[in-house]
């Protein structure tokens, strides 16, 4: 995919992020949504496809005992902790 001149600046996009992580939680999936479905709509089937490969494949590794569930509380704490190094 070729990139595109956007006439944003990084301070524009720092004030869109601001903006944006005051919405509600309801209002931030619409947001995600809208820009999810604004990608290259060729791309995004191949990405839709790929994960949900993904997601069968790791449903798979957990109902056959593979892979150990976490719950979302516990996952999201790990990630903060390896962000934050």
């Amino acid at each position: 995919m070729l990139l595109k001149h956007s006439t944003i600046t990084d301070m524009d996009s720092v004030l869109l992020t601001e903006a944006a992580l005051k919405l509600s939680p309801f209002e931030r999936a619409q947001l995600i949504d809208a820009l999810w479905q604004s990608l290259d709509p060729a791309e995004q089937d191949a990405i839709d496809q790929a994960w949900l490969n993904e997601s069968k494949d790791r449903l798979q590794a957990f109902q056959q005992g593979q892979l150990a569930a976490v719950d979302g509380e516990t996952a999201l704490s790990a990630l903060k902790d390896q962000l934050s190094r």
